[in-house]
């Protein structure tokens, strides 16, 4: 039985693998929820790690320690580098970081998605009519809320899509020699503004300053609406995608 560890950020995008699942049981691991359950002949430990690459880190080191894998799965919403449509998914080929420097990210520092199960992802998406597409992810330190931000990071990587965790991700299962895929879907385009700096939520302590912000402007209402349904179409095609995926890992 294949041991399988899918890495999500939040309790929306850990919901929609779970949907795909027989769910055993759950536990605390690092602090965070870990529902561990089965599909197929894969056994699934499913995180939720919390955002940002800091939270991924320390989740990811404690989990492949703890247990050994056949497959670790960096998995959620991600963010279009390039033209798509929402809920595509975008399967990566490897993954940098990018810090807001003048230069371009040196291309010597990317993790390395394994070719094998990215052609696996490939396939499971075609199974399912699921537009999907392969290529350069990008983590960013913060969220990336304005599309011109979007679209520099985009001109300097030629990346098609964007995260905060998959960097850690990828980083601990290269040191403890676990092949390694992004997966993700998209849940905002290249060319739209989100609703809010979203950047405000990211500790407790900012929460009040972010909610003071909402109340200030009403308009983003509307925009967190749009998010929201963008974000159900994402989390459906999740679910669809990982029942073929896993399926076919047998």
């Amino acid at each position: 039985m294949k041991q399988v560890g899918i890495f999500t950020a939040t309790r929306w995008e850990l919901n929609a693998v779970r949907g795909a699942i027989q769910v055993d049981g759950e536990r605390r691991l690092a602090g965070s929820r870990c529902v561990i359950g089965r599909r197929g002949n894969c056994r699934l430990w499913l995180y939720q790690m919390g955002v940002g690459l800091e939270r991924a880190r320390a989740v990811c080191r404690v989990a492949m320690r703890s247990q050994p894998l056949d497959l670790a799965v960096s998995s959620g919403f991600a963010g279009a580098l390039a033209s798509c449509r929402i809920g595509e998914l975008l399967i990566g080929t490897d993954v940098i970081m990018y810090e807001d420097r003048v230069c371009a990210p040196d291309p010597r520092e990317a993790v390395a998605c394994s070719p094998e199960f990215s052609a696996v992802a490939i396939k499971a998406a075609c199974g399912t009519n699921v537009t999907a597409r392969a290529g350069r992810f990008v983590t960013v330190p913060r969220i990336l809320w304005r599309a011109c931000e979007k679209g520099e990071v985009a001109a300097a990587t030629g990346a098609v899509g964007l995260d905060m965790e998959s960097v850690a991700v990828g980083a601990t299962a290269r040191e403890q020699q676990v092949p390694f895929v992004i997966i993700r879907a998209v849940s905002d385009l290249l060319d739209e503004d989100l609703p809010l700096d979203f950047n405000l939520f990211l500790t407790p302590a900012d929460w009040l300053r972010g909610a003071l912000t909402c109340l200030a402007h009403p308009s983003c209402v509307v925009g967190l609406l749009r998010l929201r349904a963008q974000s159900l179409v994402a989390s459906e095609r999740i679910t669809t995608f990982f029942g073929r995926f896993l399926d076919d890992l047998a």
